[in-house]
């Protein structure tokens, strides 16, 4: 069956489990929504579309994706607008899916503005339709991109009245993410470091919770028995009311930094001043950071052992390893 590119994305949308789309005022894609069935959420400008499908992606944990879209194309302001809260999604890893009109090729030119080179910044990936066949491929990659690896926002453009494709021909099926696991001698190095440290602690971000890795976390402390601090974006990761929790702040985080001999970071960037802790005297502690993405390693910190994986992967090799070893 023929579809416009619009119609075709709306129905991808509902394919996918999106329930609702965050908007201001008007985009490419708002109206085939709203022939489709999909709710439309009017905010009060750009910057709240974005934080409202942002702050969807975070409290689901990645698991439910936050949607938006925004004007583009020509008269470029709405996504101008939409700037600074994509940013703070890309700066903060949560995974947002924009929606924005794209420039005509026929009106390419007459703008002074180029919004791809703007956003490339600020997104993990741009996907630009300017064929209605390519509506299922660019959907498929963005929604690949928004459930695997390190979580960010992805934008997806598309000028209007672009016309039909064959959805039989071209057809669509929802996309998993794909995560991979920890190698098993980084993870038995870690653990022999954790075991002959005299004052560990285990330093915990929200990658706890895109990992689904609550209850992994969870099990590896109390194996271990070392204390746990959480960033603040990590906060509720590890139970605060749990002997081994340090917390958040306070002067017990701030004693524990200061006096751990190893700082076993999993879920974290380990960049000080964003909602994290810098870390006090570094050289003369033992770091090891477990995290997704690898440009996190050695980036403010000399790390003495990474792990490089999936949350919930890497805690459950360390469970194992740590029973192992003990």
């Amino acid at each position: 069956m023929k579809v416009p590119a619009a119609v075709g994305i709306a129905r991808i949308l509902k394919a996918e489990g999106v329930s609702w789309v965050s908007t201001f005022p008007i985009a490419v894609v708002n109206n085939a929504l709203g022939a489709e069935g999909v709710p439309v959420l009017m905010m009060r400008d750009e910057r709240f579309a974005v934080a409202v499908a942002d702050a969807y992606s975070r409290i689901n944990g990645g698991k439910r994706i936050g949607v938006c879209s925004f004007g583009g194309g020509v008269n470029a302001a709405g996504l101008q607008f939409a700037y600074g809260a994509v940013a703070q999604a890309f700066e903060e890893s949560s995974p947002v899916l924009c929606l924005a009109d794209s420039v005509p090729l026929a009106a390419a030119g007459n703008t002074h503005y180029d919004q791809n080179l703007g956003f490339h910044a600020i997104t993990k990936w741009i996907g630009n339709i300017y064929l209605p066949s390519q509506v299922p491929e660019v959907m498929r990659r963005a929604f690949t991109l928004l459930r695997t690896g390190r979580p960010g926002p992805v934008m997806v453009t598309l000028p209007r009245g672009i016309g039909e494709y064959d959805d039989a021909e071209f057809p669509y099926e929802p996309v998993k993410g794909w995560r991979s696991g920890p190698d098993p001698d980084d993870v038995r190095a870690a653990v022999k470091a954790l075991l002959a440290a005299k004052k560990p602690m285990l330093y915990v971000g929200e990658g706890i919770f895109y990992g689904d890795a609550t209850a992994e976390l969870l099990q590896f402390a109390e194996l271990a028995q070392v204390p746990v601090l959480t960033t603040l974006k990590g906060k509720s990761a590890f139970p605060e009311n749990h002997p081994l929790s340090i917390g958040v702040r306070g002067e017990p985080a701030s004693y524990y930094l200061a006096n751990s001999d190893l700082v076993f970071a999993i879920g974290t960037s380990l960049s000080p001043g964003r909602f994290s802790h810098a870390i006090p005297n570094p050289n003369a502690k033992t770091i090891i950071q477990c995290t997704v993405d690898e440009l996190d390693i050695n980036k403010k910190y000399l790390i003495k052992h990474a792990i490089v994986g999936h949350a919930k992967f890497t805690l459950q090799a360390l469970i194992e390893e740590l029973s192992r070893q003990t």
